[in-house]
């Protein structure tokens, strides 16, 4: 198809779309073939081509305009076409076009799209691109997204660079805009072998002179260059001057390192931010023997941001407290800058009332007046007080402490702290008698009647000698913990004595602030003293009766009541009978005695027999209300031993040269034991000794036979003894048997006649 055809269909694919559509797609050229890429007119054949037959397209700018780069340094331009509103128009032809005679070189445009017609560059001097229909990102193949370039929709770009010093003057040309004036754009791209590092931005204390620095080398090697102008220009920012010179301009060249500086200092510490332009200029001067003018290099900007101290003060205390309570102002000067806040003086005084106690640091006093010199707060630090005061009357208390530094820094914060005194009054309650064996319940009240809560409130009773809780504690605390203003709490706890007598018993209610108040109490308490006295024989003899005496007296200051007599008989005896309306039942009588009044007494007695031998101990018990005793008496009951001696022959009479036999028995009839029972037998003349036998070994001498003792012989029981004689001549005889013993003071005798014959 030629390329009238080719235009035909291109003018007609464009009235068939919207125009919004021609809008965004507008042919790149006159095709629409797809393949390779083709080098087409730029616009259409004879009549279209003197009109602006691009509806849309209005303008073309390009940056940058004029710029100043080192040699050998690839440098993007960037075209844009827009339309009459100023917005971009993606798919418009723009060529970019180099003229001979400048120095450099187009390296690389923009090929993207997919048509024939896509962007390609025709020349080292000659190219053709098309503006894009998306952003794109170039990334230039590296790592470093500083680089990066960001193209939007409706722009497209060229690479230029230059190996030499000198001036490229590239012209850019959009051919879909008729209007001659705004279809061209014309760049100069400056090739110096320069390169200048700016000085970086940079943060200082206000008031402190900065020093800036720009270093001119070059691109090539990067030696140094010496004699180059640096001109530092102040754009704005608060008021600040160049040394040297005390201007807002300053010029300074570089020296044999490549280095031009000039000093930055603030006409009065200020915050801000300076702006500051930096140019770079090459000097006029010849090179081989030709000239070479005098070039702007590099251009740019930095910043100076001047940051002062901060002075802030925060104060805090308790809302409320008490009067003659201590509390505590705390106090923090703080600089939230990134610099030092120098000579940092603190105030704080006090208001009438309140009174120093102690502050850390320790402040200087003067009256009320309390200051410290707190010298350098550095940046972001801060510094804490503490100021411990005591409150010596009630109200409203404002204080305010103030904080100054260099460069005219203050500020002022203020605590409020209301001083309330409450008052404590304590009442004490309790019965006013009583007797010793009753416990005694008390209630203590502790009222506030001021006009602030108290706080930590405890009631503290410590007991009288004699006088214990009934736990038996010595002492009873009671924790109340905060009472508010106007209430009362009560608290109770019982006592008991150990003895009769007047107690007087104190509380103590205390609380924060040293309040205190104190109450008492009397207590008299009555002791009935009941004692018991018993009285009995201390001796008697099985089968006698034995009376108990019973007094029972009240020696205490109150009447005995309900006063009972217990007497509980002894083991081994019988109830016999009892004095006073005294009841027996179950081995004890029993005595109901009423009321005994102090200092009188009441006698009862008790009889009993005792039904064996042995000691009889016999226990009595009185109780009344209060009050009890017990008493014991002992009688030692014992037996009587009565010895029953007798002496019998068995062959009475008897013929001399016979034997006669004497039996003698002794028996113990009493009710006691009879103890070193002795027997001795005296033998008539007319008669001799033959043998003898008993429960001891005899002894025969001359006429006698004794018997050796006999321990004990116990009541109820007898013992034999034989005696065998021989008759030696006729006679009418007596045999005697003498008995001695322990329980015997005279000796018991017996005898026997037996009549000796002879034939």
């Amino acid at each position: 198809m030629n390329t009238t055809g080719r235009i035909l269909l291109c003018l007609l694919a464009c009235a068939v779309v919207a125009a919004t559509g021609c809008r965004e797609h507008y042919p790149h050229s006159f095709t629409i073939a797809p393949g390779d890429v083709e080098r087409m007119h730029a616009k259409p054949a004879e009549g279209g081509y003197y009109t602006n037959w691009d509806p849309y397209a209005a303008e073309l700018k390009v940056e940058p305009m004029v710029d100043t780069n080192p040699v050998a340094t690839q440098h993007v331009l960037i075209a844009t076409v827009l339309d009459k509103e100023g917005k971009p128009l993606p798919n418009r032809r723009v060529e970019w076009i180099l003229p001979e005679g400048g120095v450099g070189t187009l390296v690389e445009v923009d090929e993207s799209g997919w048509r024939s017609s896509r962007g390609h560059k025709l020349t080292n001097r000659y190219a053709v691109t098309h503006t894009n229909n998306f952003d794109h990102v170039l990334t230039r193949g590296n790592d470093d997204p500083s680089d990066d370039i960001h193209l939007k929709k409706g722009q497209t770009w060229a690479v230029i660079t230059s190996a030499v010093e000198g001036t490229s003057n590239v012209i850019v040309y959009a051919p879909g805009i008729y209007d001659w004036g705004k279809h061209k754009v014309f760049v100069t791209k400056n090739w110096a072998d320069a390169v200048a590092v700016m000085p970086a931005q940079a943060t200082n204390p206000t008031g402190a002179p900065h020093k800036l620095t720009t270093k001119v080398t070059k691109a090539s090697d990067g030696a140094p260059l010496e004699g180059y102008h640096v001109i530092y220009r102040i754009v704005s920012g608060p008021a600040a001057k160049f040394t040297p010179g005390d201007g807002q301009t300053a010029v300074a060249k570089t020296d044999a390192q490549g280095m031009a500086s000039a000093t930055l200092n603030q006409v009065q510490p200020a915050e801000g931010v300076n702006e500051i332009e930096v140019r770079v200029i090459r000097p006029e001067s010849k090179d081989g023997g030709w000239p070479k003018p005098q070039m702007l290099i590099a251009t740019g900007r930095t910043t100076k941001t001047w940051i002062g101290p901060k002075i802030a003060i925060a104060k805090s205390a308790p809302t409320s407290a008490l009067v003659g309570e201590t509390f505590a102002y705390a106090i923090a000067v703080s600089n939230s800058s990134q610099v030092a806040a120098k000579n940092v003086k603190l105030t704080d005084t006090l208001p009438d009332g309140i009174s120093l106690v102690s502050s850390e640091p320790k402040a200087a006093a003067d009256g009320q007046s309390l200051s410290w010199s707190l010298g350098e707060i550095g940046p972001r630090g801060s510094k804490a007080i503490r100021v411990t005061v005591k409150a010596g009357k009630t109200g409203r208390f404002t204080n305010c402490a103030s904080v100054t530094a260099d460069q005219g820094l203050s500020a002022r914060d203020c605590a409020d702290t209301v001083v309330n005194a409450p008052k404590l009054a304590l009442k004490k309650t309790g019965p006013a008698e009583g007797m010793i064996c009753d416990t005694f319940p008390y209630t203590l009240t502790v009222t506030n009647a001021g006009d602030a809560a108290a706080r930590n409130v405890k009631i503290v009773e410590k007991m009288p000698a004699g006088m214990t809780t009934a736990a038996g504690d010595k002492s009873a605390t009671f924790d109340i913990g905060t009472l508010p203003a106007g209430e009362s709490k009560s608290v109770r706890y019982t006592a008991k004595v150990s003895k009769g007598g007047t107690y007087t018993n104190e509380a103590t209610a205390t609380a924060d602030g040293g309040l205190k108040s104190e109450d008492s109490h009397k207590l008299v308490v009555r002791e009935p003293k009941l004692t018991l006295a018993k009285s009995a024989p201390q001796q008697r003899f099985l089968g006698q009766t034995i009376t108990y005496e019973l007094t029972v007296t009240n020696a205490g200051d109150t009447d005995a009541t309900n006063a009972m007599l217990v007497d509980t008989l002894p083991a081994d005896s019988q109830f016999v009978q009892a004095s006073g309306d005294g009841k027996y039942a179950d081995g004890k009588v029993t005595w109901s005695l009423g009321a005994i009044a102090a200092g009188k007494s009441t006698k009862v007695a008790m009889t009993v027999k005792p039904t064996k031998i042995g000691t009889f101990a016999n226990s009595a018990k009185v109780t009344a209300k209060c009050t009890e005793d017990t008493a014991t008496a002992t009688t030692e009951v014992k037996g009587i031993p009565a010895i029953l001696l007798e002496c019998v022959d068995t062959e009475d009479p008897i013929e001399v040269g016979s034997e006669e036999s004497y039996v003698i028995k002794v028996t113990n009839q009493g009710t006691a034991d009879d103890t070193n029972v002795v027997i001795r037998c005296e033998i008539p003349a007319e008669m001799e000794y033959v043998s003898s036998k008993g429960p001891t070994k005899a002894a025969a001498k001359d006429k006698e036979v004794t018997f050796a003792p006999l321990d004990k012989l116990p009541a109820g029981k007898a013992v034999t003894y034989t005696v065998v004689t021989k008759g030696v001549k006729a006679s009418h005889v007596r045999f005697k048997v003498i008995l001695t013993s322990d329980q015997f003071t005279k000796p018991i005798e017996e005898t026997e006649s037996t009549n000796v014959y002879d034939e």
